[in-house]
């Protein structure tokens, strides 16, 4: 036997990679060593010699054979040696890394900067619950990199396999949360710009993959509530997995638990190459250890929230960030208007008919498939469209209902302990009037129905009996403000004036604000809520901007009987 080093890669720059394969050799010709009769064990002798990959076969070529690896060269230059097992036998390989080997990595054409502050109230409670993506890396390694869709400068959708090389590895999340009496969901949608395999044909591989995660977060008091339980994708079929004892099995069964980071931050794990997602802790499914916080097969990333687009420096990177992108403000005006039709983003366009005479789509027609070509087309599915053959086969949920309906969705698949309520507080993917009458609850629950917005009177607060001494230099500023509120309210803040718009309940008393400065009326870069207290909600609705005469919008919501005490900063940068 030998190692063979794919052709012109002896000598690697850090962080780069090369293909080694196994050979056999016979009496006079060489063979591939075939798994089906033994399998290779590969590894590097030196310790922090780099990385190798799970093993793969001839691209295109005979499914049996798994006779080569991708090698990662680590960071520190030196000569390393890669060793494979076969039974009795062995065969070694070196590799010199050094600075003065040439490059193989494609330059990357495409680069994003900071992302405008999300106007979404739900920003900080995805912040806080946004997993920890364990992502497993194979032989394309870039190809297994978290991305956003419009990762190559545009918003096509049948370029971008061809364009994996030079498009960025920057790493993006899509998220969206809707809002019941008793729960949060929270859908993160992972894009990868191929599903790829090394038996790629008429029945695997295809451009675009699109899969993710469904959280179900019980409010339980505090400012983020607390996850019970979380579906994962992985093809067409949905898993479920909880962090409640009290949890039974439903229509589905249970796959196993959730595992915390940091107490907050689901544990998943991504399989390289066709990316089915799984709880970090699943035995079957996992090739991850969740206590020593390493990949058990193969090479892999660890991506963690972190507020920035990180890039992986290879395939072995164990802290990367990645970035949230709110997919109201991203995906659903396309989505929901047709322009993602027209401008090659979107495909197969259907009507949504969810079970359980449950409410309707908020558009009349939805894009079921991200435009694809290559290989299987149109396979990648954004999040309103995702669904579980098992459950559709037996029409307990319809197409789209995972992402679109998640209270409905968790609440067939699985037993929760009461309350669990299925009416929507906020929810802008269905259109939740219309004469359908109102959403009902599971059995044993009855929640306060949420008060609907309605145009009111705008009662402008008296101002502070003190003058203000306004910082009218700072490029930052905030609102201080406290009050006894009972029921729901919106404050509308122009300027340094504040108008209070009533929805329900009585008027606010011991009422006191202050402002370091008037809200400017210009564009802002960060707008956020800090400090909140009361044991109601308190959200920021809108973001001042023209359209709203830069006008912010806070809404406080209170459903428990009498007054209670609310205080906020209001924080801008302008």
């Amino acid at each position: 036997m030998e190692l063979r080093v794919q052709p012109g890669r002896e000598r690697l720059r850090p962080y780069e990679t090369a293909v080694i394969q196994l050979r056999g050799y016979g009496a006079a010709t060489p063979r591939p060593v075939r798994s089906l009769d033994a399998a290779a064990a590969f590894r590097v002798l030196d310790a922090e010699g780099g990385w190798i990959s799970k093993p793969f076969g001839p691209v295109g070529g005979d499914s049996s054979l798994r006779d080569a690896v991708l090698y990662t060269a680590p960071g520190r230059a030196g000569r390393y040696t890669v060793e494979a097992r076969l039974g009795q036998r062995q065969a070694q390989a070196q590799i010199e890394v050094t600075h003065a080997a040439p490059s193989f990595r494609p330059g990357e054409t495409t680069s994003f900067g900071a992302e405008r502050g999300s106007r979404d109230f739900y920003r900080a409670l995805a912040e806080h619950h946004a997993p920890l993506v364990c992502q497993e890396t194979w032989f394309q390694p870039k190809a297994d990199f978290l991305a956003r869709f419009d990762y190559d400068g545009d918003w096509r959708g049948d370029n971008n396999w061809d364009n994996l090389p030079e498009g960025s590895s920057q790493a993006y999340v899509y998220y969206a949360a809707t809002e019941t009496a008793t729960h949060y969901f929270l859908v993160y949608n992972f894009f990868y710009p191929r599903d790829y395999s090394d038996q790629c044909g008429p029945d695997a591989c295809h451009e675009n993959d699109s899969t993710g995660v469904i959280l179900t977060v019980r409010k339980d008091g505090s400012r983020h509530g607390r996850v019970q339980a979380m579906e994962t994708l992985a093809g067409d079929r949905a898993h479920s997995y909880t962090a409640d004892s009290r949890i039974r099995e439903g229509a589905r069964a249970l796959d196993g638990e959730v595992k915390l980071w940091r107490d907050s931050h689901p544990v998943v794990f991504v399989e390289s190459g066709a990316h089915g997602v799984s709880s970090g802790a699943d035995p079957q499914r996992s090739r991850f250890s969740v206590e020593r916080m390493e990949f058990t097969a193969s090479s892999g990333v660890l991506y963690r929230y972190g507020g920035a687009a990180g890039r992986p420096l290879h395939a072995n990177d164990r802290d990367v960030t990645y970035e949230l992108l709110a997919a109201a403000e991203h995906f659903w005006p396309r989505a929901a208007s047709r322009d993602g039709g027209a401008s090659r983003t979107f495909d197969e366009y259907f009507r949504y008919i969810p079970a359980g005479n449950r409410p309707p789509a908020a558009a009349d027609e939805l894009p079921g498939a991200f435009l694809g070509r290559k290989f299987l087309a149109n396979k990648a599915r954004p999040f309103w469209a995702w669904q579980d053959a098992p459950a559709l086969r037996r029409r307990l949920l319809a197409a789209g209902q995972l992402g679109l309906d998640p209270a409905y969705s968790a609440s067939v698949s699985l037993r929760f302990p009461s309350p669990f309520a299925l009416d929507y507080i906020f929810n802008p993917y269905l259109e939740t009037a219309g004469g359908r009458g109102p959403v009902t609850a599971a059995a044993g629950t009855a929640p306060r129905p949420a008060p609907q917005p309605a145009g009111g009177e705008r009662i402008p607060l008296s101002p502070p009996s003190d003058k203000p001494k306004y910082k009218l230099e700072d490029r930052r500023g905030q609102l201080e403000f406290r009050g006894r509120a009972d029921g729901s309210l919106y404050l509308h803040v122009h300027g340094d004036r504040i108008e209070v718009e009533y929805l329900s309940g009585r008027p606010m008393d011991e009422v006191r604000y202050r402002f370091s400065q008037p809200l400017p009326a210009v564009e802002m870069e960060e707008v956020r809520l800090e400090d909140i207290e009361g044991r109601g909600s308190v959200r920021l609705l809108e973001w001042p901007n023209a359209g709203n005469q830069f006008t912010a919008k806070v809404r406080i919501q209170d459903d428990k009987g009498g007054a209670s005490t609310y205080k906020f900063k209001l924080v801008w940068r302008r």
